[in-house]
């Protein structure tokens, strides 16, 4: 059924059909650019992995590009290339994803590669333990990385007794360990076509569209008796949680905050609201950016949200600072101190004006390209928003009221619960390593 979409300046007619083996196939022209964005998703990533083969979905989705029984990796590059086109593979935490984007007239060459992956990928064995080997590389240069080491930190010990305590790209000694029969066997558990949903948008018929599609996939077995496995959700801490981690770095990131929600969370719409006042605004308007950074000068870089991460599982909630040593005290104190004000305080009709007009504004900029349409199309399928959403959007944003903001920022954010991770030049008990201690050392 074709439904007509319109958001702003936005119109999409978006197709929905189940094909008989149980794929979902989402279709959307768009006949302004001669190009076009083929992108399937597999509803399996590192949420359906046990802790000691972390980092096997990721690893999957990254390899299905190497090779298949029909074409070697060497050829797959070769026929997107020689068309101009651009092919990305990759596995996270909740999905993994086959993504084209080529020109409409390369439209069936960029299908049956996708398809082809889908369907037949190979995994050769050279080309696993190249992978591997790669990966173990990006493992150890993590650390490297203070942000994302304290990110990682963070991570563990909010989420931990969940699949979300790891890093999707696993640790050094499970990738290590991995094997290319485990990942044949996690691709031949969960690529499948009734786990599947397939988003094509750009200058397409729609009718053409649903032909070539059911030709080229149709013929993929549908499994039997199919069923995701059930994933454990974290709980918020009880009580305040720190960690100090040393490393031997110039500046101090430090994450704070504590588990969030889920994407179909009913407060998600008021808690986006509720972000971009709080730590999320681009511009000069969100409080801890503006006065963490642009006024007392403690930041180089800041933020703080609850909703970015918000998807099948709980997300973050997360305030972020990267400052100076002779700072952190000052940083930590102020994130804390306006995590807690506006939970105490609220926030203002000024505000909350802003805040609406900034994301109904810049909700249209999200549909430019053909590839932020079948994004779209995925998302909304997945997380059961309706076609509709892109008119219900600006709406559902309008009617958030300061009293919503402050019901549900108190009802999800609780500054007596935060954990805290820092990372820098630091010990364990947050003390500041001059730059002599640390060359002693």
């Amino acid at each position: 059924m074709a439904v007509s979409r319109k958001a702003a300046s936005v119109r999409l007619d978006v197709e929905r059909v189940v094909l008989p083996n149980g794929l979902v196939l989402l279709v959307s022209e768009n006949h302004s650019s001669p190009s076009i964005s083929i992108s399937a998703i597999v509803r399996a990533g590192s949420r359906f992995e046990p802790d000691e083969k972390a980092g096997l979905a990721s690893l999957a989705g990254e390899l299905i590009e190497e090779g298949t029984t029909a074409r070697t990796s060497q050829q797959i590059a070769e026929s997107i290339d020689s068309a101009g086109g651009h092919l990305m593979t990759f596995g996270d935490y909740q999905s993994s994803r086959v993504a084209v984007l080529s020109l409409a007239r390369d439209f069936n060459l960029g299908l049956d590669i996708a398809s082809d992956m889908l369907i037949n990928a190979a995994f050769p064995e050279d080309k696993v333990r190249q992978q591997i080997d790669k990966r173990v590389a990006q493992i150890k240069s993590r650390l490297d990385v203070p942000r994302t080491q304290a990110s990682d930190v963070f991570n563990e010990i909010v989420f931990k007794g969940t699949p979300q305590h790891r890093p999707s790209v696993g640790y050094e000694e499970t990738v290590n360990a991995l094997t290319r029969s485990d990942i044949l066997g996690f691709y031949d558990r969960y690529y499948v076509p009734n786990n599947t949903v397939l988003a094509i948008a750009g200058d397409i018929d729609t009718r053409e569209t649903i032909a070539r599609v059911d030709s080229a996939l149709g013929k993929w077995q549908r499994v039997g008796g199919f069923a995701l496995p059930e994933v454990s959700w974290p709980h918020l801490d009880a009580e305040a949680v720190e960690k100090c981690v040393a490393a031997p770095k110039e500046q101090v990131n430090m994450f704070m905050g504590h588990v969030g929600i889920r994407r179909k969370d009913p407060d998600y719409h008021a808690l986006l609201v509720m972000d971009t006042i709080l730590g999320s605004s681009p511009g000069f308007t969100s409080r801890i950016p503006r006065i963490l950074r642009d006024e007392q000068g403690l930041a180089y870089s800041t933020f703080a949200n609850i909703t970015s991460s918000a998807g099948l599982d709980p997300g973050r909630f997360v305030a972020y600072i990267g400052t100076a040593p002779a700072n952190l005290d000052r940083a930590r104190a102020g994130l804390r101190g306006e995590i807690a004000r506006i939970v105490e305080e609220g926030v203002t009709a000024e505000e909350l004006d802003i805040a609406k007009s900034y994301l109904t504004g810049s909700f249209v900029l999200r549909f430019q390209r053909n590839g932020q349409v079948a994004e779209f199309m995925l998302e909304a399928e997945i997380y059961d928003l309706g076609f509709d959403y892109l008119e219900k959007y600006p709406e559902l944003i309008r009617a958030v009221t300061v009293d919503e903001v402050n019901r549900v920022t108190r009802k999800h954010i609780h500054p007596e619960r935060l954990t805290t991770v820092v990372v820098g030049p630091i010990d364990q008990t947050g003390r500041i390593i001059s730059k002599e201690e640390s060359h002693e050392s």
